[in-house]
């Protein structure tokens, strides 16, 4: 006669109960100055407000550089500096076309290009130039491309494409931008 099933010889029942673990209270960890720092100011950190934030500071330090249309403008950001003849080669590299206005930020060890149309509000590309070089574009304040690259000349050069294509094909206000430029 067979046995009927119960609880005991069923090896996919788990019979033990398992307590949870508790977490070490934040008065137990350990107190260290420079990471306690930042998990105090990462603690309510919100993702969409950062990306908020950082095209709103674009647009204000583009704004306030004000650079003419085909003209760089230098703005140094830290007291540390990268070094004059690797920003010159950059902006050599790049070549702005002469309808872009172009800022060129000095974090010391990394720079970033802001390349913006005709109209600043209209575009902006964001070239990061650092350990992991990037091409970040926003157009009438929305992010609608991200691309991580290995080498400093490619990040630069489809940034470049990047540019002219919106150029020649400006985003029109009203109209859903579908990033197909990009």
């Amino acid at each position: 006669m067979a046995h009927k099933p119960n609880v005991e010889n069923r090896w996919w029942v788990e019979t033990t109960v398992k307590k949870p673990r508790k977490g070490k209270a934040e008065s137990e960890m350990p107190k260290l100055p420079v990471a306690m720092g930042f998990y105090q100011v990462a603690r309510d950190y919100e993702q969409e407000k950062a990306k908020e934030d950082l095209t709103d500071n674009n647009l204000r330090i583009a704004r306030q550089a004000n650079p003419q249309q085909g003209e760089w403008v230098y703005v140094p950001m830290t007291e540390e500096h990268y070094p004059p003849h690797l920003i010159k080669r950059v902006k050599e590299e790049f070549r702005l076309p002469r309808e872009a206005r172009g800022i060129v930020l000095d974090h010391g060890r990394v720079v970033r290009l802001l390349i913006c149309g005709p109209q600043l509000e209209d575009w902006m590309i964001d070239v990061t130039l650092g350990e992991e070089p990037s091409v970040d574009v926003y157009v009438w304040g929305t992010m609608y491309r991200e691309q991580l690259f290995k080498r400093a000349e490619d990040t630069l050069r489809q940034a470049r494409r990047w540019t002219i294509n919106l150029l020649k094909n400006p985003p029109v206000r009203d109209e859903p931008f579908r990033g197909a430029l990009l």
